[in-house]
């Protein structure tokens, strides 16, 4: 019996809601025009955006810079339909000469955010602290020592207080920036009265050494510094398109890694000659910051348009206070989340402490033989260890992948999955730590370098080898903008861990105040050993 004709293209068509998945339906309804105007997507929720967050919160720098395979799943990429990955989400195409405008401005945005926030919290703050309890810093005078007793509470209050804050501002920040109407786009105004703001707030942080002052300038400058960060960060998901994404990020991240050492170094020069000093060259970095980000970038679109969002508070506090997933097969994202808050946490004991280390307990009962002050050598100290630790991170960056190349070629593919390469770069900050220690137990200040050159290599390690954990580690990769940000969650958590439990260290050492800090590299010791037991190879 024949079989009836079938029209080619027309009776063989197939079923295309048996035919296509999921992902392609949801691809096919992005192409659909809709006479409605949308509105965007929250930033909170933009895998992207986490994704620049972290970089620029410094716990995926290295991965970023390194363009370690990281990827990041993000089902609003072009790249799963058929849209132009030439244009970017704001619907304009950049040419050559607008994309490396934008690469610049990324760069060059990350590095003037990064460097003042470093001289801050390496020099300028902890100084201003000691200031406050009546000890001269510029002398070397043993019975300062004994009205020392509660720099390390002062500081652990100011730092944890503000790193609580940025739970919220942070999410708080990004929805009002999202619902910004202006004829300048959404993030420009952010940006540059965020810098102008910043720097303001600098400069009256330095003119004061009361503590309520200082934390309430201290908890406003978080929000100040939230305004540039959120809205760089955002940025890199609308104004960049796809197909030059991993470059602009690795610049952005670039722009962190050198941002962070030139602020020690600055803060460290800085300081030597006068307590405000770092606070003046943190405040000229903070303007110039927004202001060069708006001016070398292309001009951000018109964002009048823009379809209103309602505001909702219950958005925010959802975004800033949150649980992590429960469930056998979230148990890989808890641990790496865990394992980074206390890496996080061993950082902090000794970077918040480190002006308070090495101007009482290298240089603290040196005799001053000359009439400049002793807040020279430890400021250049302070600088040098920034270049090594730098020369450490930018080391990691470049070896990172050919290092794990290495090590899974001589010891098999499981390596790779084994999570060991993390736990050895974990051990080695452990064996950075002990050094340092010893360095500072048995003398020769310059030698304390090696500390700070293993511990920015073992740290840029473990950056660059946690963050493919993390993405595979997701429990549901549709949900990746809302994982990431819990992810962007532990270093506030870990530094609030690390200036309290240093806190806690100094005040019940047996050893005299000076001696006393040398009890922080022990305490980091246990945390980055704890990070190490979290992220160990699971079944």
């Amino acid at each position: 019996m024949m079989e009836p004709y079938r029209r080619p293209g027309i009776d063989d068509r197939p079923d295309l809601d048996k035919a296509l998945s999921a992902e392609d339906k949801a691809a096919v309804a992005r192409l659909a025009a809709d006479p409605r105007r949308l509105a965007p997507e929250e930033t909170v929720e933009q895998p992207t955006a986490q994704a620049a967050r972290l970089a620029a919160d410094g716990t995926a720098t290295v991965a970023a810079a390194a363009q370690v395979d990281a990827a990041v799943p993000d089902y609003s990429s072009s790249f799963l339909d058929m849209r132009d990955p030439l244009v970017a989400a704001d619907g304009e195409r950049p040419d050559e000469r607008a994309r490396t405008r934008l690469k610049w401005a990324f760069g060059i945005g990350a590095f003037l955010i990064a460097a003042p926030w470093a001289t801050l919290n390496l020099v300028a703050i902890p100084n201003q602290i000691a200031l406050g309890a009546g000890i001269d810093v510029t002398r070397a005078d043993p019975s300062m020592l004994t009205r020392a007793a509660e720099l390390p509470w002062t500081l652990c209050v100011i730092i944890g207080v503000g790193a609580v804050w940025s739970l919220l501002f942070t999410p708080l920040v990004a929805a009002l920036s999202d619902r910004t109407r202006v004829t300048f786009g959404r993030r420009t105004p952010w940006l540059a009265a965020g810098g102008l703001l910043s720097a303001l707030l600098t400069l009256a942080l330095g003119a004061t050494t009361a503590t309520v002052p200082m934390l309430l300038l201290w908890t406003l400058l978080q929000f100040s510094y939230a305004m540039l960060v959120v809205p760089l960060a955002s940025a890199v998901s609308e104004r960049v398109p796809d197909k030059f994404r991993d470059t602009i990020e690795r610049w952005n991240a670039i722009g962190v890694i050198a941002g962070q050492a030139a602020g020690g170094v600055v803060g460290g020069l800085a300081i030597g000659f006068g307590p405000f000093n770092p606070f003046l060259c943190a405040a000229v970095m903070f303007a110039l910051a927004g202001l060069a980000t708006v001016l070398v970038w292309p001009r951000e679109p018109s964002s009048v348009e823009q379809p209103r969002m309602p505001f909702s508070w219950d958005e925010v506090l959802r975004a800033a206070w949150f649980t992590l997933p429960g469930g056998a097969e979230a148990k890989a994202f808890r641990c790496l989340y865990w394992s980074r808050m206390f890496m996080a946490a061993g950082v902090t004991m000794t970077a918040a402490y480190l002006w308070y280390i090495v101007r009482f307990a290298v240089y603290g009962d040196d005799p001053a033989f000359t009439s400049a002050p002793m807040t020279l050598p430890a400021g250049v100290l302070i600088a040098l260890l920034a270049l090594a630790s730098f020369a450490g991170v930018a080391l990691a960056g470049y070896a990172a992948g050919a290092i794990t190349d290495k090590l899974a070629e001589g010891f098999g593919a499981w390596w790779r999955g084994s999570r060991a390469a993390v736990v050895s770069a974990c051990v080695l900050y452990a064996v950075g730590l002990l050094a340092g220690l010893a360095i500072v137990v048995i003398g020769g200040e310059r030698s304390l370098m090696v500390f700070s050159f293993i511990a920015g290599f073992a740290s840029g390690m473990v950056d660059a080898l946690v963050q493919p954990m993390i993405v595979d580690a997701l429990p549901d990769a549709r949900e990746a903008g809302r994982y990431l940000r819990m992810v962007a969650t532990a270093k506030p958590c870990g530094t609030v861990i690390g200036v309290v439990g240093g806190a806690c260290v100094v005040a019940v050492a047996p050893a005299g105040f000076s001696s006393a800090y040398m009890a922080l590299f022990p305490a980091a010791i246990v945390c980055v050993l704890i990070a190490a037991l979290f992220v160990r190879k699971r079944d």
